[in-house]
Formats: C-alpha cells, structure tokens, sequence
C-alpha cells in the first residue's frame, strides 16, 4: 500500500537539457518556426499562423544577433590593430558578416510576418 504502481499514459520525467543544447535554443530562432511550404493548405496555414505567433520573440534574437556581430568586429579590429594579426582578423570579420547575415535575415522575416497578417 505504501508504494503506488505508476499509472500507464503518464509522461516520464524529462531530463535536464544540457547547456549546450540550451545554449543553441537561446541563440537559434529558427528551431521555433516552421516550414510554410510544405504540406496539405491547411498545415501551410497552421505553420503560417504558428510562426506569426513566435514572431514576438524575434526581436529578441535580432538583438543577440547584432551583438554577435558587434563582438566579432570588434575582435576583428582589435586582432588588426593592436596584435598585427592579419589572418585572424579576417577570421573575425567574416563571421562577423555571417551573424550580421543572420540579423538580416531575422529582421526581414519579423518584418514579413508583421505586415502580411494573413498569406493564406
């Protein structure tokens, strides 16, 4: 009587994330959106409206983004002109393109989203 049988349909308990894994869930918007073209209309339309209901977290990753890339410019800078070091400096300055990228694309998909409230 002391101990109960555990009830069948429950979940387990889930394991905790590991940091890495948090920490890719933190920087990576694109694991809360969804595809829009693939699918019957009606998923295409669900995922449409699914993703414009995220769309109020990614200012929040612009944000992130454009600090990634302030912080590799600016390692950049400091790797050309206080170290000399020409290679690492460049290094620096094209991932710093790659996440300015990303700011660019997150700022075009949150601007999409907000003023085509309805694609379907």
């Amino acid at each position: 009587m002391g101990q109960h049988a555990p009830e069948q349909g429950l979940e387990p308990a889930h394991e905790p994330e590991s940091i890495l894994r948090l920490w890719w869930r933190y920087i990576w918007p694109f694991l809360y959106f969804r595809d829009c073209t693939r699918g019957s209309w009606m998923e295409r339309v669900q995922s449409y409206r699914h993703n414009r209901s995220m769309r109020r977290h990614l200012p929040g990753f612009i944000v992130k983004w454009l600090l990634f890339t302030a912080f590799w410019f600016a390692f950049g800078m400091m790797f050309d002109e206080f170290a000399g070091l020409v290679i690492p400096a460049a290094c620096c300055f094209v991932t710093g393109t790659w996440t300015g990228i990303v700011a660019i694309v997150l700022a075009v998909a949150w601007t999409w989203l907000e003023r085509f409230p309805e694609l379907y």
